[in-house]
């Protein structure tokens, strides 16, 4: 079963698709936070070659306008051979949100069929939503900050997930390792999604990582501090108490930015 979609939920505004190689010749460094999948696995030399044909492609889909003669005599006389593109409007003001966000949520998501991104990009009262696939296709859509605890809720835990009771089962795997325990897999087979939730913000300090293991079969969630060295421990429990940690954990991370003067 696919893990959830943009458009569920709270009401969201699709906006633009691009690709790894697009992002790449449109947008500034995110720092490591959003993946770029299908871009990661070009071998270097031939990084130019990709980024080429997607400006090729900005070009074709008027999403970019060729340089104007000054702009090319400048970045000559500059000698450093950046000319500044003159971007679509509506494409601009994705990247300028994406690129000035105070805080992201960001979500890995594994199923047994395939492995996804999901990110929320918040900007006072705007989120820019994007998701991303392992064919390195980054699909965005516009929301309200608000909605994005509950964004996020319907992003990281299956749809049909239901309750599960029993112990507290330690992860024994490696770190970033997304099998689940015997224990845990044996109860949600094929149906598992499995999310590892962060928001990260300016001035945080070792922010708290949720991983959720949900499914029909029932729903499990661990809590660690990101350096924190202690081993994880999924604790089963009800599917809407799962929701509910995700919901918390986002709205502790903008309450913080609250504090801070957002």
């Amino acid at each position: 079963m696919s893990a959830p979609t943009l458009g569920q939920g709270p009401e969201t505004v699709p906006v633009e698709v691009l690709t790894d190689e697009e992002l790449a010749v449109l947008a500034a460094p995110t720092g490591g936070i959003v993946v770029s999948p299908f871009l990661a696995e070009v071998p270097q030399e031939q990084r130019e070659t990709a980024l080429r044909t997607a400006y090729r492609s900005l070009l074709a889909r008027g999403i970019v306008d060729p340089p104007t003669p000054e702009a090319t005599a400048a970045a000559l006389a500059r000698g450093d051979g950046h000319v500044e593109l003159m971007v679509r409007q509506d494409v601009r003001s994705v990247m300028a949100l994406r690129e000035a966000a105070q805080a992201v949520v960001a979500i890995a998501r594994t199923t047994a069929a395939v492995q996804d991104f999901w990110y929320a990009h918040v900007v006072d009262d705007v989120a820019l939503l994007e998701e991303v696939g392992s064919d390195g296709l980054h699909r965005f859509a516009l929301a309200n900050a608000p909605d994005v605890p509950v964004l996020a809720a319907g992003a990281a835990v299956h749809p049909d997930a239901g309750d599960a009771e029993g112990d507290p089962v330690e992860l024994a795997g490696e770190e970033g390792d997304p099998t689940p325990p015997d224990e845990v897999l044996e109860r949600l087979g094929a149906a598992l999604v499995r999310a590892d939730l962060v928001v990260r913000h300016h001035g945080d300090h070792a922010p708290v990582m949720l991983g959720l293991f949900t499914g029909p079969g029932g729903s499990w969630t661990t809590r660690v501090e990101q350096g924190g060295g202690a081993t994880p421990v999924a604790v089963p429990g009800r599917a809407e108490d799962a929701r509910a940690a995700v919901r918390d954990l986002v709205d502790d991370a903008f309450a913080q930015l609250t504090i801070q003067g957002r």
